[in-house]
């Protein structure tokens, strides 16, 4: 009999809970993503290498339990020996965890190779040895792989093939699928032999997808949601008007940024990408239609980020600079442009879009802004297609993979931005094994990005959520749950 897609308020009393997500959950293979919703869900399901526990700013294995730098490519991990699949088979072993990485970049519908790209081989040392060789020394592959590098079973695969995930989706995390139902909801029940499982951690997660924030707030305060997540400043006064709920309110690390194209004209000259930051007042959009609900940036680096700084290079408002520098760059009667944006992705991002395109217009920057299909938008953005566009990134505690995606030479399409300097800076960032020479060259990359402005860094909302007064969620930057933090009483 399968279990209710949303419990009942007697259920919810219990260890039963129901949390709402905005991201779609589309697939049941665990590669063919590359979403920190699913990565969440997949990684205490399958388990994941470890995670980053930000309560005790340190990394914590998940399905190891030591590693060190043997050399500086090559790093070593040590398997839990106490842990058990789902199904009542082996604990996890080396060579699932090659089968693992050999998948991810062989399954035709593998979306995560991305992040293994400074990643030249895993290597079996013994059962519960095993070794990852880098193609270069990167100090951060904690931060890259330990919360997505989902392992999964390779007597499964060889005995399934291509139907494992959804014929023996078993794993080693501290819960286990109980049912995936396409864009609708999934449903994991704990995991009885996981070790040190907290008594108050829920029985039964339902993850249901709600897209619309009206609606999540709505299963809230009718109890048929315990946990709405990402609730838009303009509802937050429903959650302070009942006293069964309580906010959860916490900082972010997905950074909202105006991109531009520099391949397309006119954003190949950086005056005019300088031009677009100076005409952007960022504090009066956070105060006006984010009721302040957002963490301005102060350059390539997040406020909840390591080695944060302010960017003495970050450019300030200033509308008379952004016309002086469009007028040398060349364009004193400015420029039309199309411009794209999500529309019900990011918070009030079509109201952002309009907002940014009205200061944009005030400079001369005659700004035509469309709000496309996210599948759409994010391909667009990935081929780079869109000269000029608003949205985020999803990024870790450490911010040098998400920058590299957009700012390093070859990282992507995406801004298609290109400079030695910055490259350079990339290569000593991930050789620096000493976290003050390393925030130093983070923070001196930081200043490089904000003086070219390939992109305009905006802001890091601040995640609200509501929470049944039964819940303790101690939530965290990223906005994703790690279940057995979760208490129910």
């Amino acid at each position: 009999m399968p279990l209710p897609l949303i419990p009942t308020a007697a259920s919810a009393q219990g260890k039963a809970i129901t949390i709402t997500t905005t991201g779609i959950l589309n697939n049941v293979n665990p590669y063919a993503h590359s979403s920190i919703h699913l990565y969440y869900i997949w990684s205490q399901i399958y388990g994941s290498l470890g995670r980053y526990n930000y309560a005790a700013k340190a990394y914590e294995g998940v399905l190891v339990e030591s590693w060190e730098t043997v050399e500086p490519t090559r790093w070593r991990f040590k398997l839990r020996s106490d842990l058990k699949r789902h199904d009542g088979g082996p604990g996890p072993t080396s060579t699932d965890v090659v089968h693992s990485w050999r998948r991810i970049l062989s399954d035709p519908a593998s979306q995560q190779a991305f992040f293994l790209t400074e990643v030249d081989k895993f290597e079996r040392v013994d059962d519960r040895t095993f070794d990852i060789v880098t193609k270069r020394p990167v100090a951060q592959l904690l931060s890259i792989l330990f919360d997505r590098f989902v392992v999964t079973s390779a007597d499964l695969h060889k005995k399934h093939g291509a139907n494992t995930d959804k014929a023996a989706a078993f794993g080693w995390g501290p819960y286990q699928l109980d049912r995936f139902d396409i864009d609708r909801s999934v449903i994991v029940a704990r995991n009885p032999s996981w070790p040190g499982m907290p008594a108050s951690a829920p029985e039964t997660v339902i993850y249901r997808q709600i897209l619309e924030a009206e609606q999540r707030v709505t299963a809230l305060l009718n109890n048929e949601a315990q946990i709405a997540r990402l609730i838009p400043p303009q509802l937050v006064d429903r959650l302070k008007s009942n006293p069964a709920v309580k906010e959860v309110e916490t900082g972010s690390l997905e950074w909202m940024f105006l991109g531009m194209n520099a391949k397309i004209k006119p954003f190949d000259d950086p005056r005019v990408r300088r031009a677009v930051a100076h005409a952007i007042n960022a504090d009066l959009i956070v105060k006006r239609l984010l009721f302040g609900l957002a963490d301005p940036m102060q350059g390539a680096i997040g406020k909840h980020q390591d080695c944060f700084a302010p960017s003495a290079a970050r450019p300030e408002y200033d509308p008379k600079k952004a016309k002086a520098l469009l007028a040398e760059a060349g364009f004193p009667d400015g420029f039309d442009v199309e411009f794209a944006t999500a529309n019900g992705r990011y918070v009030s991002d079509r109201q952002v879009g309009e907002a940014l395109a009205q200061m944009l217009r005030q400079v001369g920057i005659r700004a035509k802004l469309s709000t496309p299909d996210y599948a759409n938008f994010t391909n667009d953005i990935r081929q780079g297609k869109l000269p000029l566009y608003y949205t985020g990134r999803s990024a870790a505690n450490d911010q040098l993979e998400a920058l590299a995606q957009y700012f390093e030479t070859g990282g992507s399409r995406r801004t298609n931005y290109s400079d030695p300097e910055a490259d350079r800076l990339f290569r000593e960032v991930r050789a620096a094994f000493d976290t003050k020479v390393q925030c130093d060259l983070q923070r001196s990359l930081s200043d490089k990005l904000s003086q070219d402005s390939p992109v305009v860094f905006l802001w890091t909302h601040r995640l609200v959520n509501g929470v049944r007064s039964n819940i303790n969620w101690p939530a965290d930057a990223t906005g994703e749950p790690w279940l057995t933090d979760i208490t129910v009483s």
